[in-house]
């Protein structure tokens, strides 16, 4: 029965992927061969990343985007040097993520691609990579990668484990599939009790199921640890960074800088769109008669656009004020944690169910304002901006609500450690 189920979603997944190869293609054959070499998502690896496997045995750590990256670094860092007598392999699925992996993680950390959840091009990768124990960072399925996974008796750990509610109920139309799938893993650690419950309802055993903080409170102080890039220099007056802008935010940030711009003449802007390869900002600008600089040209600027991946953080640490994009647009929203991380206040849109549980400590903590509009976003700005009283004890009272929450690395740590001892 295994093997049927096996075979009828290899088509499924077959056809799924071709059908997106018009729209996805060059994401994943790229157009420099650099950080998305096709073959390796099809498990087939060069002989220096196969000469490294067989050297050391290994720990392979998966990351989805480019959020879950970031938020894992520390706790990748910690995995990397406590287990020294391990080589660590971190996969992506993005090109965009790989780019990042690639910048971020030391070189001695092994950088993939997940190879295609096909049967055949799970086995190659499994034969070739043969790890010790595989980490999932959030609750990524792979029906092919986890059954293969668990016919070689390697452990399966799904870290910092989340469960929207949206997503919830599209898993439980199909539980029947997902039980069968997630039965496979040996141990879910959540990040809320409610994501504990939702996995368990998915048919999850309540023995295989703890909780813990959220990584993304540990990645937060981390963040406020970290050393100031010397090529973002702080901007003279007041600077708002408009952070993750998804592509239907962009007019909507557009017409704020508009009206911001003629009413604040000191004022600095910058923007830094989700997806590079897919925004119009620049196009939006140019239309209005906007004068702005890229990032990229190294000209000093009041209106900058950050045309880079990597560097967000780093305009977060020199802001006043931030909106983090992503929520005024049902997409889920963006980390609201990571301005605060430089006490930053935040502004956040009302499409936040990513974010849950983080954003509702924000709240309570009073470093933040929700907004469901556009212009209600402005208001908050222009009262930040003649309010720096507040805008300075908001970005206080965030921080503190992160270093109260933080902690989940440490806890995350010993529970992969206890597993690498008993497999």
């Amino acid at each position: 029965m295994t093997y049927i189920f096996a075979a009828i979603y290899d088509v499924i997944y077959k056809i799924g992927l071709l059908c997106s190869l018009p729209i996805f293609g060059k994401r994943l054959f790229g157009r420099d061969g650099k950080y998305h070499d096709f073959f390796q998502r099809c498990g087939i690896y060069d002989r220096e990343i196969i000469s490294r496997v067989k050297q050391k045995k290994t720990i392979w750590i998966h990351t989805v985007s480019i959020g879950e990256l970031l938020a894992s670094l520390p706790l990748i860092g910690e995995i990397s040097s406590k287990f020294s007598n391990y080589s660590v392999i971190v996969s992506c699925v993005s090109r965009t993520g790989r780019l990042i992996a690639e910048e971020k993680l030391p070189e001695d950390i092994i950088k993939i691609f997940l190879p295609f959840d096909f049967s055949l091009t799970v086995e190659l990768a499994m034969m070739k990579l043969n790890p010790e124990i595989f980490i999932s960072i959030e609750t990524e399925i792979w029906p092919n990668l986890f059954r293969v996974l668990k016919r070689k008796n390697i452990p399966i750990i799904i870290l910092n484990g989340r469960i929207s509610q949206r997503s919830f109920k599209r898993y439980l139309s199909v539980k029947f599939l997902i039980k069968r799938i997630i039965s496979s893993v040996d141990l879910f650690v959540m990040r809320s009790r409610a994501d504990a419950e939702r996995i368990i309802l998915l048919g999850a055993e309540k023995k295989k199921v703890s909780v813990t903080k959220s990584i993304k409170f540990d990645q937060a102080y981390y963040l406020s640890l970290s050393k100031k890039s010397p090529e973002i220099e702080k901007f003279n007056g007041p600077t708002v960074v408009f952070g993750s802008i998804h592509r239907g935010e962009e007019q909507g940030v557009v017409e704020i800088a508009c009206k911001i711009i003629e009413k604040y003449r000191d004022i600095n802007i910058v923007i830094v769109p989700r997806a590079l390869d897919r925004t119009n900002i620049f196009n939006l600008l140019e239309e209005r008669g906007l004068l702005f600089e890229r990032f990229s040209s190294k000209k000093t600027s009041k209106f900058l656009v950050v045309d880079r991946y990597g560097v967000l953080t780093e305009f977060y640490r020199i802001c006043d004020i931030a909106y983090v994009g992503g929520a005024l647009v049902p997409a889920g929203g963006q980390n609201p944690l990571e301005p605060l991380a430089f006490k930053k206040p935040v502004i956040y849109g009302k499409f936040h169910w990513d974010f849950e549980e983080e954003w509702d400590l924000i709240l309570k903590a009073e470093a933040g304002f929700e907004v469901n509009s556009f212009d209600e976003c402005l208001e908050k700005i222009e009262f930040l901006l003649n309010n720096p009283e507040i805008c300075s004890k908001m970005g206080e009272s965030g921080y503190k609500m992160i270093y109260e929450n933080k902690g989940a690395t440490a806890q995350m740590l010993e529970l992969v450690e206890n597993r690498l001892i008993s497999s």
